[in-house]
This record gives C-alpha cells, structure tokens and sequence, in this order.
C-alpha cells in the first residue's frame, strides 16, 4: 500500500494514495475528462466521485522501483467506446510522467495502464496493456 525508499537520513514513505490523486487528476485533463475512468483489475469502475475523495482505487496501483531506483507505475482503466486507445494512454502517461518528475526530480522508468474494460451503453471486460518507458535523463 505504501512505497518506501531508505536514505542516509531514514525512510521516506509514499502512500498510494498521492499516486491515485495524480492518476485521477490525469484523467480529468481536458484531453481525457469522460474518456477514461479507474479500474479494478477485474474492470470494475471506482472513485465515481466529482472530486477524488474515494481512496479505493490507491488499493489497485501497483508502484515499485527498478534496478536504477525510478518508479514503475501500473494502474487499471476503464475506456470509453470509440477513443483511440493509443492517444489517450499517451496523454495519460505523460501527465504522470510530469507530476511524478516534479515532484521526485526523475522521470519514471515505466508507467503499464492496464485497459481493464471498454464503456459504451454496458462494460465490457478488456484486456490490453499498454506500456511507457521514460529516458532516465529529462
């Protein structure tokens, strides 16, 4: 639930939910508001709040680091019917991207958005993957 790092000063811990708070902010850009929604693994919708009070989806990040100490981000969504798959996950990711830069100093290594449903008059359950991997310099 918690990401945590050891330094020469102690242990920084980073709570999923700052990760869901970004994520979701993310997907109310312009460019992705009522496009893309949180997920569950199983494509099940969460957070459907206006403002992301619900702490559910911080359950379904997985956040980790690699070999080199930068992040790898993995989080589950709901598409809308229609969209370009490829477009919005690009817009999406580089949001993350940014904040995460922002706020740790590094890019991330790699952001997967798991495509976990596609929403049209029903859901149907999905299962794609898509994958960012982000230059450590920049």
């Amino acid at each position: 639930m918690t990401l945590v790092k050891d330094n020469d000063l102690g242990s920084i811990t980073i709570s999923n939910l700052i990760f869901a708070q970004i994520i979701f902010d993310g997907m109310m850009q312009p460019e992705c508001k009522d496009m893309v929604w949180p997920a569950t693994k199983r494509g099940r919708q969460v957070g459907i709040v206006n403002k992301f009070t619900d702490n559910e989806f911080a359950l379904y990040i997985d956040v980790d680091y690699d070999d080199e100490g930068r992040l790898v981000i993995e989080f589950n969504v709901i598409m809308k019917f229609g969209v370009s798959i490829k477009k919005i996950t690009k817009i999406l990711a580089d949001y993350i991207a940014r904040e995460i830069k922002l706020d740790c100093g590094k890019n991330p290594s790699i952001i997967t958005i798991n495509i976990a449903g596609v929403k049209s008059r029903h859901k149907a359950k999905r299962n794609t993957k898509v994958v960012y991997r982000y230059e450590s310099i920049g």
